[in-house]
C-alpha cells in the first residue's frame, strides 16, 4: 500500500488516498484507466488520474443522476446514456422499463467495467436493453433516428485533454436537442462547483440558447471532493423533487429536495 495522488482539474489540484489494491490499469488512444481499492472510497474508477466514482458514493450520485429526472416523466420509454461506460448509471436506469442506447468513446472503458465493476453495476452491461456502442457521442447523435426522453451526460470533465471536450458546445446541444422528444429532458454532471465553477455556469449559459427552461441540483460527496452540480434543460418539463418510485440505497424524497436546495444554501452569496 502507498499514498497515491489524484488530480481534481488540469492545473495540479489533487487529493491523496493510500492505493491499497490495483484491479486494473491500461492506457488507451483516448485516456488512462485505472480501477483500484482506496482508503476511505473502496473500489474506484479512475480516468486520466481523475476519480470518476467509488464505493462510498457510488449510489449517491448515480441515483440522483438517474432518479431525479427520471421521476419527473409519467412513461420514459427510451433513454441516451453519453459517457457512462461504467455502466452504474445503467444500473439504475434499468429499473424503469426503457431501453438504453449508451455510447462510450473508449470501449477498455465499457470491458474492463464488465469484469471489474460487476459489483456495482450488476452486470448492466450484458443486459439486453441496452444497447452500448463505442462511438464519439457527436457522431452517433448525428446518425441515429430514435427519439428519446432523456439524455444524460455522464462524461468526464472537459479538461483539455479528454476525450469529452466538444460534447457540450453550443453546436452538441443543438443536436441532442433535436433528439429529444416533446417532454423530453437533457441532463448533465458539471463538476465540483468549487473547483470549477466556470464550467456549471458556461454549461447553464449554452442551454439556456436552446431550452424554455434550465436548473439545477447538487450532491455532496467526499469521492468528489465536495459539492458535485448537475444542470437540467426541458423545454416542457420541470424538474423537481418527486417521489423516488423505484427501489434505492441512497436517495428519496427529502434527499431529492436537498439536492435542490443544497447549492443555494452551501454557496449563499459566493455564487456568483
Amino acid at each position: 500500500m502507498r499514498l497515491v495522488k489524484y488530480d481534481l482539474d488540469a492545473f495540479g489540484t489533487g487529493h491523496v488516498f493510500e492505493r491499497e489494491h490495483v484491479y486494473a490499469k491500461k492506457k488507451t488512444k483516448y485516456q488512462s484507466i485505472e480501477i483500484a481499492r482506496l482508503d476511505y472510497l473502496g473500489k474506484v474508477l479512475v480516468l486520466d488520474n481523475i476519480i470518476q466514482l467509488s464505493t462510498l458514493d457510488c449510489d449517491r450520485y448515480h441515483e440522483t443522476f438517474a432518479h431525479v429526472p427520471m421521476s419527473c416523466l409519467q412513461t420514459p420509454t427510451r433513454v441516451l446514456i453519453l459517457g457512462g461506460g461504467d455502466g452504474i448509471l445503467a444500473k439504475e436506469l434499468l429499473k424503469y422499463d426503457v431501453v438504453i442506447d449508451l455510447v462510450d468513446i473508449d470501449k477498455y472503458v465499457c470491458e474492463l467495467s464488465d469484469i471489474h465493476l460487476r459489483d456495482m453495476n450488476d452486470a448492466s452491461l450484458t443486459d439486453r436493453r441496452v444497447n452500448v456502442y463505442n462511438l464519439d457521442a457527436l457522431e452517433y447523435c448525428s446518425e441515429v433516428e430514435h427519439k428519446y426522453d432523456v439524455i444524460f451526460a455522464d462524461i468526464t470533465d472537459p479538461h483539455p485533454e479528454s476525450p469529452s471536450r466538444s460534447l457540450l458546445s453550443k453546436q452538441a446541444i443543438g443536436l441532442y436537442k433535436s433528439l429529444l422528444t416533446e417532454q423530453g429532458i437533457f441532463v448533465t454532471q458539471v463538476d465540483n462547483v468549487q473547483i470549477a465553477p466556470e464550467h456549471r455556469k458556461n454549461v447553464q449559459r449554452t442551454l439556456r440558447l436552446n431550452f424554455n427552461q434550465v436548473g439545477e441540483f447538487a450532491i455532496a460527496a467526499l469521492t468528489l471532493s465536495g459539492l458535485f452540480g448537475f444542470v437540467w434543460a426541458s423545454d416542457t418539463t420541470t424538474v423537481k423533487p418527486n417521489k423516488i418510485a423505484v427501489p434505492t440505497n441512497w436517495l428519496n424524497h427529502e434527499r431529492s429536495m436537498f439536492c435542490f436546495n443544497l447549492l443555494r444554501l452551501a454557496l449563499g452569496d459566493n455564487d456568483e
